[in-house]
């Protein structure tokens, strides 16, 4: 099958009806940057093969359309749908199938739709329709859908499509998996007719065991030595139950050993995470007390505001118009006091004056107002109420009239008081005049701690998030546990390996046992049991051994066969780096199985590989897959669909990597966002890098290959963060 043609309507991110790939044999690369549809891009072949999406929330496989249903279509082909009307999303894939001849064509189409109720509700079908078209001369026509199963399992097989459709690293760690031995086991099964050796092995046992019965029948039958050829007739039964039971345990410690070993390679590489969460832990406790720190300064800062009212006579703030009212007061105070001073000293003086103007044997002047005061005269010892001629007689004696006559009023001098409270105001008079500037500076720094507090509050998020995310990609939330786990597995592989050891030895030891025992009793049955039986009997235990021997041979070719045709696509893809980077050589396992693994030039296995050089050895082995089965011929008649390959590899790696796959594809579709650069013509967009696809172009050319290239791109202005504006559009690249 050959991918000829895709069309896109109002699918995912792709909107309108115009949306169409034409795609050629050889090399067809699709370049969109992040977040320009490469995946749905991707998903558009998944949904019509497979009526399944990729499932983004971290599990493997696909998303039905029965689950995500209306999310399938545009989203601004949806808010432009008025209320009862419909939007379709279909995609039509059109294929070759080469196989027989004269080609034939075939159209998949998968729809959707959605029907708008109101504003926010629609109409939402749990599944989608599909139609299988076939060109019949001079237009496509249905095929029956009782046949849909059988012509999708011939244009591409559902064991194939693994191999030759994956998506990024995480496609690719699901079909090698380089701690799981049982992955190249799939795989060899993929690669030949191995399992056909299962049957061979179970018709010689079949065989042997009619022909051993038939054996027995007649030995029982003979009159010598019964006895004898009764007890290893009955050792012999127990030995070979004791045989098959050994090779069930063998093959549970042998699965417990992959298992603990594939606990033990996982648990490596979260020792690594462990170490970083650690890290990133201590770092979110720094962070965390700086946080911490620096809010508590804040918060005493802020408390201090409101003391520096009164502390630093804040509360003073617009009272210097005050000091000087006060002084004007305190001067007409001054002024006052000196007056009442003159005053009091002139009435004195007049007082002294009539004191002496007296007559004598008058009263002075203090007891004559004493005795106006008490109306009553204490010379003759007679009332002189106010207003009778003796009161008048009385007061005539002073000269005065008697309402000028005043009660002595004592006098506190306040000046001295007034007079501090002067010079106080007088000494804060500057530091009232800085308040404003002290007010000023002391919100700024409150702004530059609390500027502070959200920077180290944003940072502390960040290291939160840091070992959140840490922990949710490892599955880790306490290093310890890793190191604990980590000893247990090694403990159980050691255990499993012993096992192995002794119960591989019990079972060699019981087959020697049983091969004595076969010896013994063939020469008990000579001239018992007819020599044909005995020699059939014999050949036919032969033939269990050699089919077991063989299928174990054939097994190892055809890792070879495998591991070669690996280390030719790994040396094409990394040799023209000029970096280091070995061999593939699969190892066997104690369980009889194979790993992979890179070794150096002394044929020792290199630990620590980088993500380039692991990310080129599982695509090596994918490619060897393909290439290595020639009577299969994958490669010639199912294209490679991979998406976001190559994101581990730098520039020369990943135009080696697009050479390889045009060499050994005959069409692949490759979708990737290298070899593009940013377009300083239009803000946030990109363009190819004519460069390095003429380059590649060129090579190809020379090895009679041929590229076509597609650009996924957004319309100037539009931002893939509102999912209602989001138009992607596919253009050819003339390179």
């Amino acid at each position: 099958m050959l991918i000829r043609q895709l069309r896109i309507s109002n699918f995912l991110c792709y909107y309108g009806t115009d949306n169409q790939v034409d795609f050629t044999d050889g090399l067809n690369l699709v370049l969109g940057a992040n977040g320009y549809g490469k995946s749905k891009l991707y998903d558009a072949f998944q949904w019509v093969f497979s009526d399944g999406i990729t499932d983004t929330t971290g599990r493997s496989g696909l998303k039905m359309t029965s689950l995500v249903k209306g999310d399938l279509v545009s989203e601004k082909a949806k808010a432009a749908c008025a209320v009862g009307d419909s939007v379709e999303t279909s995609v039509m894939v059109e294929v070759e199938y080469p196989r027989s001849g004269i080609p034939k064509k075939y159209q998949l189409i998968r729809t959707y739709r959605v029907r708008r109720t109101d504003d926010k509700t629609w109409i939402e079908p749990g599944k989608s329709e599909f139609r299988l078209m076939e060109f019949d001369v001079l237009d496509y026509k249905p095929v029956p859908e009782s046949n849909h199963a059988d012509v999708l399992e011939r244009l591409i097989p559902v064991d194939v499509r693994p191999y030759v459709w994956f998506q990024g690293e995480r496609g690719i760690n699901n079909l090698i998996d380089t701690s799981n031995n049982q992955a190249l086991r799939n795989v060899i099964k993929r690669l030949s007719d191995i399992d056909r050796w299962d049957k061979y092995i179970q018709v010689a046992e079949k065989a042997y065991d009619s022909a051993r019965n038939a054996f027995d029948q007649e030995l029982k039958k003979s009159q010598k030595n019964q006895t004898r050829i009764t007890e290893l007739q009955t050792e012999q039964r127990l030995l070979e139950k004791d045989v098959r039971d050994l090779e069930q345990h063998i093959t549970n410690a042998s699965q417990n050993q992959q298992a603990a070993q594939e606990n033990h390679d996982h648990l490596s590489a979260s020792i690594e995470f462990a170490q970083k969460i650690n890290r990133l832990t201590q770092e979110r406790s720094r962070a965390e007390t700086a946080y911490t720190t620096a809010v508590k300064q804040a918060d005493t800062f802020a408390e201090g505001l409101s003391r520096k009212l009164f502390t630093d006579n804040w509360v003073l703030l617009g009272t210097t118009a005050l000091l000087e009212k006060f002084e004007d007061k305190l001067t007409a105070y001054d002024d006052a006091v000196a007056l009442r001073k003159a005053t009091a000293n002139l009435t004195k003086q007049a007082n002294e004056k009539l004191q002496v103007r007296l007559p004598d044997n008058v009263p002075e002047p203090i007891y004559v107002r004493q005795m106006l005061t008490a109306e009553h005269c204490r010379v003759c010892d007679r009332p002189a109420p106010q207003g009778t001629d003796a009161y008048e007689a009385i007061a005539s004696l002073l000269k005065v009239e008697p309402e000028t006559i005043e009660p002595h009023r004592p006098r506190q001098n306040l000046k001295a008081l007034y007079r501090q409270f002067y010079t106080n105001g007088l000494g804060m008079k500057n530091s009232i005049d800085d308040i404003s500037q002290r007010v000023r500076q002391s919100y700024t720094e409150q702004t530059d701690g609390q500027d502070r507090v959200k920077l180290l509050k944003d940072e502390l998020d960040a290291k939160i998030r840091e070992v959140q995310e840490q922990e949710q990609l490892s599955g880790l939330t306490n290093a310890r546990d890793i190191v604990n786990a980590m000893d247990g597995a090694v403990k159980d592989i050691k255990k499993y390996e012993g096992d192995l050891v002794r119960q591989r030895t019990q079972k060699t030891d019981k087959e020697i046992r049983l091969r004595v025992i076969n010896d013994e009793l063939s020469k008990l049955s000579e001239g018992e049991v007819p020599p044909i039986l005995t020699r059939k009997k014999s050949l036919l235990f032969d033939l269990v051994e050699l089919t077991k021997r063989v299928k174990k041979e054939k097994y190892r070719q055809l890792v070879q066969q495998l591991e070669d045709a690996a280390n030719d696509h790994y040396r094409n893809i990394n040799a023209p780096t000029g970096a280091f980077y070995g061999k593939i050589r699969f190892i066997e396992t104690t369980d009889g199985g194979y790993r992979p693994a890179i070794i150096d030039t002394n044929g020792r296995e290199v630990s620590n590989l980088n993500t380039s050089l692991m990310s080129s050895l599982k695509l090596s082995i994918i490619m060897a897959i393909v290439s290595a089965n020639k009577t299969r011929n994958y490669a010639q008649f199912y294209p490679l669909i991979s998406d976001a390959p190559v994101s581990d590899f730098d520039v020369v790696k990943t135009l080696t990597f697009f050479r390889e796959t045009a060499n050994t594809f005959n069409q692949s579709i490759v979708i990737v966002k290298e070899m593009l650069l940013d377009d300083p013509n239009r803000a946030g967009r990109y363009k190819p890098d004519f460069a390095r696809l003429g380059e590649l172009k060129a090579n190809l050319t020379a090895a009679g290959q041929t590229l076509t290239v597609y650009q996924l791109d957004m319309p100037d202005g539009v931002s893939n963060d509102f999912r209602s504006e989001i138009d992607i559009s596919i253009q050819k690249i003339d390179c």
